[in-house]
């Protein structure tokens, strides 16, 4: 009698409680509204909680699973409120300024979505206190004119006294050209910020615009002049070299472009004040190949061809000073690089192995109007397969010759990158020459026909299968002090998120294809260019992607695009190459005339049909998953840096534009960076199965 009584007042609650329109009882809303009350008040308790971000993810995510169950229930607006709070106290601990911009944006969903609720009023007091808090600070920054504010003030009055007149001014380029001129004047008066940057890239976008209405237009120069100062202002401000970049391209255009405008002479002394100051580069500490266990170059291999530069000679002798020299090194490849702190002419020369005097076969490069950094190591043990030593001296009193002594080789490469300036030699043995990949191959699949009677481990088939590719390299851009492009949404940085996209990448190929993957970088670490592509030829990687995303002046532009390495054939892949590569448009262009001997021996055709499967998945793909605005802008080539002197296939992604309002909020939200690495890990797969149709059939993995 009483379990009966008790399963009838189980059935009266169960009946008397409401149910929502998703099906979920209000009682139910009320348990999971109080677990992430009680999850957030923990939280709040324990400082040494508070350090890590999932811990108030987790709490996060425990009120928007009650948002999402009813959005217009009752519990609604103080999930939203919460949410926004969360974020803003997340903040505080993170300084990442996307956290506060998504607490905000919270509060004021609640402000106009529950207007009724006294979590409006809630909501507009914590965005008063913001906004206070934001008043104050730039009140602080008033008091003072800064450098900054100086020059920023006189090119405000320098371009009113060069105005052009505006008599033949498009409409459109006019109307741009107003908004810009007004938020410049803002500007002047402030400085930049992490958090205000976003600022600062709207109004370059403003003059950009202007620019691009009408290229030719008499307000042409006077907009590329003024976003060039914004870009000056910035580095000023913020120290980001790639703002720098901009800057000195913007000046060099209208120089080039514009040479009887006013503003073509502003440009000239703008770039002879950034070339009065030399950059050197600073001596990182290079790494050789890891231990086969490791994923990643260790801090605990260090080889340091020469100590860091010493004191530079008297500039006044206008020598160029040879200041390091490095090397990455396996069994069958070798590159050395010379670093100089300016641009010099250079030739080099192949001597044969001399019987009579004892002599190895030497390769030597010399570099004019050089001479040597006093900390200079001049004589560097290499002790590989392939080279003895680097050696470097004084060959005249105005010149330099490094001699590299070599035991073996099959074919070698010299060529020459730009800012900073440094000569790449890359020397091969037979077992790295370019047919060597291919012969792993055939022997990966003799061996394969062998095994297919037995069992085989899981993932092992796949690796046997897939025409020699067994091991991919995946390249995450940029890193440490080098941040790659701004975003959109302050805060974030290119080399963040291409790192984590980098990172499901890795996880992707070694679960879904079972092959292996190995990382250039595993945390926020600077790599050179020219590392990486060393990276992976001494791993004996079978591909190579390096994962970036895109950026433009135009916070317009969006999509996604891959690219090979071949001679640029439009001026947007030039731009994007100039951007990736920390250089000039120009020297790209310059680059193509020493690509030729690079190209040879280059996999083109094959990395060009990898690029185009990668692209078409990533744009499949992504439209499949219900994303709006999947731009494809197609398979292009460039002569990007990276790419250079890889002897396997090797394609550079542009996952989609950091620059871009839409695109960046994206891109920083785990789903999208995941489905983005989905995307490439099924175009990869599509090439393994293209090269090789017996992959798929053998191996539920490929």
């Amino acid at each position: 009698m009483h379990i009966n009584f008790l399963v009838l007042l189980f059935f009266l609650i169960t009946l008397s409680s409401p149910v929502n329109s998703k099906g979920d009882s209000a009682s139910e809303l009320n348990r999971r509204f109080l677990e992430a009350e009680e999850c957030a008040a923990a939280l709040r308790q324990n400082p040494h909680a508070m350090k890590y971000r999932d811990k108030w993810e987790q709490c996060i995510e425990k009120y928007q699973g009650v948002y999402r169950k009813n959005p217009e229930g009752v519990w609604a607006p103080a999930s939203l409120y919460n949410i926004g709070r969360l974020y803003l106290e997340l903040f505080k601990h993170s300084q990442n300024p996307s956290d506060r911009e998504k607490g905000m944006e919270l509060l004021s969903r609640v402000q106009e979505k529950f207007s009724e609720s006294k979590y409006r009023e809630h909501s507009s007091e914590e965005l008063q206190k913001i906004q206070t808090a934001a008043h104050l600070q730039e009140d602080t920054a008033k008091k003072e004119p800064t450098e900054l504010n100086r020059f920023m003030t006189e090119a405000v009055l320098q371009e009113s006294t060069t105005r052009t007149p505006s008599a033949s001014v498009s409409p459109a380029q006019e109307k741009y050209f107003k908004e810009a001129q007004t938020c410049f004047k803002k500007l002047s008066i402030t400085r930049p910020t992490e958090s205000g940057r976003r600022e600062w890239m709207l109004c370059i976008g403003r003059f950009h615009n202007a620019y691009l209405e009408d290229p030719e237009g008499p307000l042409s120069a006077q907009a590329l002049y003024l976003e060039a100062v914004l870009y000056i202002g910035l580095h000023k401000g913020l120290k980001f070299s790639s703002d720098q970049r901009a800057a000195r391209e913007n000046f060099e255009r209208i120089v080039e472009d514009f040479p009887n405008s006013p503003f073509a002479k502003k440009a000239e002394e703008q770039l002879k004040a950034m070339g009065a100051v030399r950059a050197t580069p600073k001596a990182a500490a290079k790494r050789t190949v890891p231990s086969s266990g490791s994923t990643e170059l260790p801090e605990s291999k260090l080889r340091k061809s020469s100590p860091a530069p010493g004191k530079l000679r008297d500039e006044g002798t206008g020598l160029a000073v040879v200041q390091q020299l490095q090397y990455w090194s396996d069994p069958s490849y070798t590159r050395v690089v010379i670093h100089a702190d300016q641009e010099v002419g250079y030739n080099h020369h192949l001597l044969r192995k001399d019987p009579e005097l004892n002599k190895p076969p030497r390769l030597y490069v010399d570099l004019g109007n050089s001479t040597i950094d006093d900390g200079l190591q001049t004589s560097i043990p290499i002790n590989d397969d392939l080279l003895s030593h680097a050696r470097a001296a004084r060959y005249t009193p105005d010149s330099v010759r490094v001699v590299v002594d070599i035991k073996s080789f099959d074919s070698y490469n010299v060529f020459s990158l730009r800012d900073p300036f440094r000569i790449v030699i890359d020397v091969w043995g037979k077992n790295g020459a370019p047919h060597a990949a291919e012969k792993r191959a055939e022997g990966s699949r003799k061996g394969t026909a062998d095994k297919l009677s037995g069992k085989v481990p899981r993932g092992a088939l796949a690796r046997q299968l897939a025409l020699g590719v067994r091991r991919i390299v995946v390249d995450p851009g940029h890193g440490g002090k080098d941040f790659g492009a701004p975003g959109f949404v302050p805060g974030v940085h290119e080399k963040d998120l291409v790192l984590a996209i980098s990172k499901r990448v890795a996880a992707k190929i070694r679960d879904d294809l079972g092959l292996e993957a190995i990382l250039t970088r595993t945390g926020d670490r600077y790599l050179t260019l020219e590392e990486r592509t060393a990276f992976a030829n001494t791993r004996h990687a079978d591909l190579f992607v390096s994962i970036h995303t895109n950026a433009s002046r135009d916070p317009r532009a969006y999509g996604i695009e891959t690219y090979f390495l071949n001679l640029a054939t439009d001026d947007e892949s030039i731009r994007v190459a100039a951007m990736e590569n920390a250089t000039s448009t120009k020297n790209i262009s310059d680059l193509h005339s020493i690509l030729n001997d690079l190209l040879k021996n280059a996999k083109i055709n094959e990395s060009r049909h990898l690029a185009s499967l990668v692209q078409d998945s990533l744009i499949a793909n992504m439209n499949q998953r219900g994303y709006d605005r999947i731009k494809d802008k197609g398979v292009k080539q460039a002569p990007f840096y990276v790419l250079l002197g890889a002897r396997m296939p090797s394609i550079l992604v542009e996952a989609s534009f950091i620059s871009n309002r839409e695109e960046c909020r994206r891109l920083v939200t785990p789903a999208y960076q995941n489905h983005l690495a989905e995307s490439i890990v099924q175009g990869l797969r599509k090439y393994i199965r293209a090269i090789n149709p017996m992959a798929s059939q053998e191996s539920p993995l490929l």
